[in-house]
């Protein structure tokens, strides 16, 4: 057995055990549609799915006094269908890279030891998601978790299409010598004007955001820089949105840098 696969097993097992599993796990995903056309420079298009693919980057930071920061950016690219199965990314334009979507995200709260590891709890959040009509947009994490990354959008075009900062529930474990999970949960997640334009069904729409990636041990304490992979589903309570994943929780290195 790998050891990616023995911290991965190690991990899903200890979030069974203290009632941390994903929620996507027990949700059936639900497909929406998008309509292209609303994008301005896009051509024509309307697709259904049920889960967006991408990869984030974040910065956390622990205060030495129990608590902790995170900010982080995240682009969205692969577009699936079939509960997530079947790849339909080639013939969508966000797909192909004729634009970008983006989301700008925090997380805040406290973190203490707990059994063979550490256990957080969130006590602040936010998340904003964006569209970048001419795919030119650039990120730089801040110095620390407390610094929302800088954008730089080159041709001034990109506009908010959704957001959020009613954190509800944020609970994580970290594993000492294996690694963890982070589950975020947000309501009141509305759309923008332009953003009922693009998300055209379901009506009124919510969306479900996981985020997962691989990760290793680290030390609580200073600041770390994590990578990671995210994916958005939409599940039936109406405006509610749930980051899931280690990344928020900054735990530790991605394995997939060290390989």
């Amino acid at each position: 057995m790998t050891k990616l696969m023995s911290k991965t097993l190690a991990a899903a097992a200890l979030a069974a055990s203290l009632g941390f599993a994903s929620t996507q796990a027990s949700a059936a995903f639900l497909d929406f549609t998008v309509d292209e056309g609303s994008v301005p420079g896009a051509g024509a298009n309307m697709f259904t799915a049920d889960k967006l693919n991408g990869a984030y980057a974040e910065k956390i930071t622990f205060d030495g006094l129990g608590g902790f920061s995170t900010t982080a950016y995240a682009t969205m690219g692969q577009v699936l269908s079939n509960d997530g199965t079947t790849d339909i990314s080639a013939t969508t334009q966000l797909g192909t890279g004729v634009y970008k979507m983006y989301a700008i995200f925090s997380s805040s709260g406290n973190v203490a030891p707990s059994g063979p590891g550490f256990a957080f709890t969130g006590a602040s959040g936010s998340f904003s998601l964006y569209i970048d009509p001419s795919n030119d947009t650039t990120f730089t994490l801040g110095a620390d978790g407390t610094v929302l990354p800088t954008v730089t959008d080159a041709a001034a075009d990109d506009y908010l299409i959704a957001s959020t900062a009613t954190l509800t529930s944020a609970n994580g474990f970290l594993l000492t010598g294996v690694g963890g999970f982070f589950d975020l949960v947000f309501d009141d997640f509305l759309l923008t004007a332009a953003g009922s334009a693009y998300f055209v069904d379901p009506n009124p729409f919510h969306m479900r955001t996981n985020v997962d990636g691989d990760f290793d041990n680290f030390a609580v304490s200073g600041t770390q820089t994590v990578t990671g992979d995210v994916s958005a589903v939409f599940i039936p309570e109406p405006g509610s949105l749930a980051l899931l994943g280690v990344a928020m929780a900054g735990l530790g290195a991605s394995l997939r840098r060290r390989k």
